[in-house]
């Protein structure tokens, strides 16, 4: 199926009132009067407020993505159903918006919506702590992104694309996922994979028939590994953060024996650092997705800190925001 293009969307959301079947949204704008946007591979995301002046976000796709109603339907189902506080709800719209389109067809388009989550990214937080020195609040977003890992593996689900944007820490230290393009649910078994997530948190091997639970084994493991490491080297984060990883990358995970950052891990100080480092290397040689003794891993870490831990995550959260008035009381627990 052939989807409207992105200009496509903002000149059809430009005029709300009358485009939409059934949600009564208007939509928010930039400095320019434009419908602000989010833009991926597959589809924008529009800010838009509905008739109450909350806030929502509405996904319109820009390329096809197989199944794509059935998918979207499982995942509204699972999130109603079996209730994640890493989850945000949402509702998938058959034939909702119409749009003219030169390149697709005018007509009717389905969306997705969903509230639109007030926070900032993973790898936007990971720098404001690194530069800080913040090694305490590293600490407790390491546990706290072990608690998201557990809890993924124990309902044995996948969200299939976990990278540094695609986590988002709300202004209490709270973590939540978007983009659910690539998730996998047991409902969705039969089919394969549409994405194959970002190339500097998934495996090197990884293809389109690897649909399981096993699909985040890796990039949870990138992960804690990169937290870990920056909890006790804050610099690596402005040594090897490039804008689309947080330190590592793919060329460290196809040849980890010419790794810099590799060679570091297996000479660190830290049991667990040369631990996780030790199982991402393992995994690549043996080509394997699924990594035996991740879920240990995970719960290792979150019992893990620093020494004198200070006042967390959210308190630094909340200094960082720059709010006045006292400050909160005790760490995050997402």
């Amino acid at each position: 199926m052939t989807f409207p293009l992105l200009a496509d969307y903002k000149a059809a959301l430009s005029s709300a009132g009358t485009r939409f079947a059934t949600l009564e949204v208007v939509p928010c704008r930039d400095v320019r009067r434009q419908p602000q946007f989010l833009a991926g591979n597959f589809a924008g995301v529009f800010r838009v407020t509905n008739a109450n002046g909350v806030q929502l976000a509405i996904k319109c796709f820009i390329r096809d993505l197989p199944d794509l109603q059935r998918r979207y339907q499982a995942i509204s189902r699972f999130v109603r159903t079996s209730p994640s506080p890493y989850f945000v709800d949402l509702n998938f719209h058959p034939n909702e918006l119409f749009v003219t389109s030169t390149i697709a067809g005018s007509g009717d388009y389905p969306v997705v919506s969903m509230p639109w989550i007030i926070g900032r990214s993973l790898a936007e937080v990971v720098g404001d702590l690194c530069i800080q020195d913040e090694r305490s609040a590293l600490a407790e977003l390491g546990r706290a992104w072990a608690r998201l890992c557990l809890d993924l593996l124990n309902r044995g689900v996948a969200h299939g694309d976990l990278k540094h944007d695609n986590v988002m820490v709300t202004s209490d230290g709270n973590l939540k996922l978007i983009d659910y393009d690539s998730m996998y649910l047991p409902d969705l078994r039969a089919l394969s994979c549409p994405l194959l997530g970002s190339i500097n948190f998934q495996h090197p091997a990884r293809h389109q028939n690897h649909f399981d639970a096993a699909l985040d084994h890796f990039s949870m493991l990138v992960i804690l590994l990169s937290l870990r490491a920056l909890m006790f080297d804050p610099g690596l984060f402005k040594r090897c953060h490039n804008g689309e990883n947080l330190i590592l990358t793919r060329a460290d995970f196809v040849d980890p024996q010419e790794s810099k950052l590799f060679r570091r891990f297996a000479a660190s100080g830290d049991l667990f650092v040369r631990d996780w480092a030790t199982k991402l290397v393992e995994a690549r040689r043996v080509g394997s997705l699924p990594i035996p003794g991740i879920r240990a891993a995970a719960r290792a870490a979150t019992r893990l800190g620093v020494k004198e831990e200070a006042r967390g995550l959210r308190w630094m959260l909340y200094r960082l925001a720059g709010v006045t008035g006292p400050a909160p009381q005790g760490g995050a627990r997402p």
